[in-house]
């Protein structure tokens, strides 16, 4: 609701109380009208709308499985039953004299309503919603035996109803009801202008303003006089409640292009939180279903067509839901793989799985770390041109990165003409020496490959080592990097300092593990700074 409509609801809602409080305290003004036929038409016509309203709820709840909705439409059954039974009480079209029992019906029916009113309002619980659910046929009778046997009293003017009725149409033990219902809708409203403002909808808001108007009807009832304007403002006020609901139902019905959905928003938090799991998971298989169909050369803007259709019967979606989910489902997509080429696809996966693995921070594991860089890059730069190093750099990864995902590594980051991967994280990889070694040696033959015939270009030398780091993120809230740090990570760069172009240069550690599996020759041994004693590197020739 905008700033400069909560004004005009707050005086829609308020107006009504203070006419009325004007027309009793100055019952000059509250002039006299009786037209019975006029009466009875727009009694019976609120009547019909009302129930109409209940059927539609009705079925919402039985569609959704929710108690909130059931007994809303409760409310409204209860309220027009009885109304329609006031309708008969117009004398000189179904009955020649007014009939006491047909005349209290409406204060008994919106007391009956406001019960009902209040029962919807309560946050339940799954345990409680289930019981109540599965009573939901018993409750849904009620109404229809309320009126049949208010009904049977009436037309049999047996007692209390054999008298006739007053002026007032009440008596002081309806006024008494007439007060207990409309604290009733009081309670009501008070907790759907709460959930209204945790959950913003058009059916809410008119639910709120519907059980707000039939408080102030019902308060209406115990102090009108027949006939006269007090009297014609509570069947206006019920008018106007029930017409406001229909009337949202049409925009929400021509909105979403489906009534299934319409009173979504007045459901229970539990029957939400379900729903929009349905509809993460109709995302979910949406998303899958774009893939597949664009790996198999199907455009992406091209309709869903029967399988949008299966989508709809599975998750109970309506035309707009369906529509709008297939534009997130697309954009999701595009999102999912932009957000993926930017980081090793295990990263992205355990993101997207436990949002939490993106806070600041990291733990020690052990690790294997791949360092790579161009022999002779600076001079190769210094010489050409900066778009044949850059495609120089793209030709290269492009056949790197493969070799590195292939053996489960992540490549935390590009540097200039260097790449850092590192096995053994965020994924558990009990045999990552090994997958680090392989992964080291495939990256020297795919980069022979590309260098066959390109003389000019720089060659890559490879440093591998195994040890514990910090793996994590590193950095700042708006800007952070997935990355292992430590010793072994300094290491591997000295490792692959050491390392012939084409070669691949392992540490002490990651040689112990790969044991009789590894075709190396040790190497001279290097110191590497902060370090005391020397550290015995091998030459990777191949694996057995």
């Amino acid at each position: 609701m905008s700033r400069l409509s909560v004004p005009a609801w707050v005086a829609a809602v308020v107006l009504p109380v203070a006419g009325l409080w004007l027309l009793i305290s100055h019952p000059q003004l509250d002039a006299h009208y009786e037209h019975h036929p006029q009466h009875f038409w727009l009694v019976a016509a609120a009547a019909v709308v009302a129930t109409a309203l209940g059927v539609v709820l009705y079925r919402a709840a039985r569609s959704r499985r929710d108690v909130r909705l059931m007994f809303v439409s409760l409310m409204f059954q209860f309220s027009a039953g009885f109304l329609g039974l006031h309708a008969v009480a117009t004398p000189g079209v179904i009955i020649a004299e007014p009939n006491a029992g047909f005349v209290y019906a409406v204060p008994v029916g919106l007391t009956l309503g406001g019960f009902a009113a209040l029962a919807s309002a309560i946050e339940y619980g799954p345990a409680a919603a289930e019981r109540l659910y599965r009573k939901m046929s018993l409750l849904s009778v009620l109404p229809a035996a309320a009126l049949a046997m208010w009904a049977v009293f009436s037309f049999t003017e047996s007692p209390p109803f054999d008298g006739l009725p007053s002026a007032t149409e009440t008596s002081r033990s309806l006024v008494v009801v007439a007060y207990a219902g409309s604290l009733c809708y009081l309670g009501a409203a008070v907790c759907y202008a709460r959930q209204f403002h945790r959950r913003r909808g058009l059916l809410l808001l008119s639910v709120l303003s519907a059980i707000l108007l039939l408080t102030e009807a019902l308060m209406a009832v115990g102090y009108g006089r027949s006939w006269q304007a007090s009297w014609w403002e509570w069947h206006l006020l019920m008018v106007a409640a029930f017409v406001l609901i229909a009337l949202s139902s049409h925009v929400q019905f021509r909105r979403e292009g489906s009534a299934l959905g319409l009173f979504d928003s007045v459901t229970l938090n539990q029957t939400m939180a379900a729903l929009e799991r349905d509809y993460a998971r109709a995302l979910t298989e949406m998303v899958d279903v774009l893939r597949q169909r664009a790996a198999g050369g199907t455009p992406a803007d091209q309709p869903l067509g029967p399988v949008g259709i299966e989508l709809s019967k599975r998750f109970g979606l309506t035309e707009r839901q369906l529509a709008v989910l297939e534009q997130n489902a697309r954009l999701y997509r595009q999102l999912d793989e932009l957000f993926r080429s930017y980081m090793s696809p295990q990263v992205a996966s355990a993101l997207l799985a436990n949002p939490a693995e993106a806070d600041l921070g990291g733990r020690i594991t052990e690790v294997s770390v791949l360092m790579a860089d161009l022999s002779g890059f600076t001079p190769f730069a210094e010489h050409a041109d900066p778009r044949q190093v850059v495609q120089m750099l793209n030709t290269y990864y492009g056949a790197i990165v493969p070799v590195i995902l292939t053996e489960g590594g992540i490549v935390v980051q590009f540097v200039g003409d260097a790449v850092m991967a590192v096995f053994n994280a965020p994924t558990p990889q009990p045999d990552h020496p090994l997958r680090a070694a392989r992964a080291g040696l495939a990256l020297q033959h795919a980069v022979a490959q590309i260098a066959q015939g390109r003389p000019e270009w720089p060659r890559f030398r490879v440093g591998v080592n195994t040890g514990p780091a910090v793996v994590g993120n590193i950095g700042a809230a708006q800007m952070r990097n997935y990355t292992a740090i430590g010793d072994t990570t300094n290491l591997a760069a000295r490792l692959q300092g050491v390392a012939q172009p084409g070669e691949v240069v392992i540490g002490p550690l990651t040689m112990a593990q790969l044991g009789s599996r590894a075709l190396a020759q040790p190497l001279h041994d290097i110191r590497v700074k902060g370090r005391s004693e020397s550290v015995t590197c091998f030459v990777l020739r191949g694996l057995r």
